[in-house]
């Protein structure tokens, strides 16, 4: 990619920097995300405008390692005390002492990402109806098989335990189908939010209280002493965080904490999930929000999916930050 190409985008902002770091040229839409004029900025290190320093490291790490980076979400700091959430990517150009890296980067309110959420609504739209479909012309020979097998054991003789033992397995793997039949029909009728000004700290205190978490881990409040309301769909949103904290605990091997934050940043409500588990690597993090991609043995890869598309439905954004061995962050943005 040569970096002069990209100097006029309209909704990217754009920095190159040396390989220490240094900006070298900017776009005028990076001038106007950070709000600060061309001047104020070339000659700086990038690094400054990182609210989390050590996100913006891992991400410089990634690229070396790798020769580019994508869409990572990084705070940045804008005009005198703002703070943004922007998703970046980097990419190294250039060799030894001619090489750069390329940082290109979106502010989450821009009207660009209405584009991609256009494409991500049709595409589940599309994969509601094939889900449905399937779905019902499985359920009713589910339920026929599952009656005949509790019949036939019935009719088993008592003294034959291991047959019995056997039905209980096939029964118990018809009540797994069934559930995953009922999650694609849920999928297929997903609601449209009814949105009403109220409080999102109240979902997440009434998730914690109800959440019946395994003894190796503790679900754990950070919540903002201010109450700030939003535009929420209440159901909906304690959905989409039962599903990220169920996630995070899943993801925890031994003991651990998952813990969820409440934060004001720039235009944008915040709500963190955060897990000491094992972490995502890269490759799978590109793919986590795309339906049907799972990682669990009995996953149906159709939560993420559902989370996010209720979240961009509230009109926010649903991303993720995570590090191999470090645990992962979920974040819903909602615009206040």
């Amino acid at each position: 990619m040569d970096a002069k190409q990209c100097m006029g985008c309209m909704h990217e902002g754009l920095i190159v920097t040396s390989t220490d770091g240094t900006i070298v040229e900017t776009s005028p839409t990076a001038e106007r995300i950070l709000e600060a004029p061309s001047l104020s900025l070339k000659g700086r290190q990038v690094r400054e405008f990182c609210s989390m320093q050590d996100i913006y490291d891992d991400l410089i790490r990634q690229t070396n390692l790798a020769g580019r980076s994508l869409n990572k979400s990084v705070i940045v700091l804008a005009g005198d005390s703002k703070r943004k959430i922007v998703n970046m990517s980097v990419q190294r150009v250039g060799e030894g002492s001619e090489a750069q890296f390329v940082h290109v980067f979106q502010d989450c309110a821009d009207l660009r990402t209405m584009e991609e959420r256009l494409v991500q609504s049709e595409r589940l739209a599309t994969i509601g109806r094939f889900a449905s479909q399937i779905a019902h012309e499985i359920r009713n020979p589910l339920s026929s098989i599952t009656l005949n097998v509790e019949l036939l054991e019935d009719e088993v003789d008592r003294s034959n335990e291991e047959a019995k033992g056997l039905i209980r397995s096939v029964l118990k793997e018809l009540d797994r189908l069934n559930d995953i039949v009922s999650e694609y029909l849920q999928f297929s009728r997903f609601p449209k939010p009814h949105l009403r000004r109220g409080r999102a700290d109240a979902a997440v205190q009434e998730l914690v209280s109800n959440f019946k978490a395994p003894a190796n881990v503790r679900v754990e409040m950070r919540l903002m002493s201010s109450r700030t309301a939003v535009w929420l769909d209440d159901s909906l949103l304690r959905q989409v965080l039962e599903n990220l904290v169920r996630n995070g605990v899943d993801a925890i091997e031994g003991s651990g904490v998952v813990q969820i934050e409440t934060d004001v940043v720039d235009r944008f409500f915040v709500i963190r999930v955060k897990d000491t588990g094992r972490g995502i690597p890269p490759e799978i993090q590109a793919r986590l929000f795309e339906p049907f991609f799972t990682t669990k043995a009995h996953g149906t890869g159709l939560g993420l999916a559902t989370s996010q598309q209720i979240i961009f439905e509230h009109n926010g954004h649903l991303v993720v930050d995570s590090q191999a061995g470090k645990g992962s962050t979920f974040s819903i943005l909602l615009p206040l």
